[in-house]
């Protein structure tokens, strides 16, 4: 029986319109190695199993595993060696595997996001940004905002606690940079610059809006983490508002080359990016997410 040269796969809950498995798949074909990815559904009540879960996966074959929603802070305690990311955001999106479990924890998240955003607009400052959302991919986005120069992040969670964490571990991460706890989505959104969604509010099988459409419209620009759909209700407003918009899709592009990197140890040619991104955006279209 002739094994694939590297087994990987997507660990979390709500994944079945993953782009994952083709990107992954074709980005091998692309780099002349074979390649296997599968989603791996897991039941959000079974995170603090996780490690035993990884050590399961990595005695089937396993390499590698993305992990997402709800898994990404039990997967940044499950490697014995964290990068610097991880340790500083305590969040996990990537792990590679040996024979005894998880070795090593990134968070691509955080990388795609910056590659997404000087992608769109170089080294242009971010200003004040609102994050709504202190889960793994706010919590993500915002540390890479401190990195990319931003004068202010206004947090907002509906658990409380969630929006004062991570303002404490982005004061942690920039001194300089103000940090506000807001107390609605409305309330820090209003006169900033930028404007993230780090929720799960607009996804496929969560429809809705993380703040009133009616106060979208006079910041400059706007990030949304989901890509299923692209064009949530909130993306709809903010390009009829004639905002620069970072999209989901622009995440999993940046955050699955780099965790590519990791799984394999080849960098992909921006003309493999272009060609990964056109197919999968063909794609994309053709199942209407």
């Amino acid at each position: 029986m002739t094994m694939t040269a590297h087994r990987l796969g997507l660990v979390g809950s709500g994944i079945d319109m993953s782009l994952a498995p083709a990107f992954h798949v074709l980005a091998g074909k692309l780099v002349g190695i074979e390649v296997s990815y599968e989603l791996i559904p897991r039941d959000p009540t079974l995170a603090p199993e996780l490690g035993d879960f990884m050590r399961r996966l990595a005695a089937d074959g396993y390499e590698g595993v993305n992990v997402t929603v709800p898994f990404k802070t039990w997967a940044s305690q499950a490697a014995a060696e964290p990068s610097t990311d991880v340790v500083a955001t305590g969040v996990a999106n990537t792990l590679l595997l040996g024979p005894d479990g998880p070795t090593h924890a990134y968070n691509t998240d955080m990388s795609g996001f910056t590659w997404a955003y000087r992608r769109r607009f170089g080294h242009e400052p971010p200003g004040t940004v609102a994050v709504l959302g202190a889960g793994g991919v706010g919590t993500a986005t915002a540390a890479a905002l401190v990195d990319l120069g931003a004068t202010a992040l206004r947090i907002y969670d509906v658990v409380p606690d969630r929006s004062r964490t991570l303002a404490r571990l982005l004061g942690q991460r920039g001194p300089a940079v103000r940090v506000e706890v807001a107390t609605s989505a409305e309330g820090a959104v209003d006169g900033v610059d930028g404007l993230v969604n780090g929720t799960p509010v607009g996804m496929s099988w969560n429809p809705g809006t993380p703040v009133e459409l009616s106060s979208v419209g006079r910041q400059r620009w706007i990030f949304d983490a989901i890509y299923s759909p692209i064009e949530t209700p909130l993306m709809v407003r903010a390009a009829a508002a004639g905002l620069a918009r970072i999209t989901g899709f622009d995440l999993f592009l940046g955050q699955a080359i780099d965790a590519f990197g990791i799984f394999t140890g080849h960098d992909l040619a921006s003309g493999v990016v272009h060609e990964l991104e056109t197919n999968l955006g063909i794609l994309e279209r053709e199942r209407g997410v």
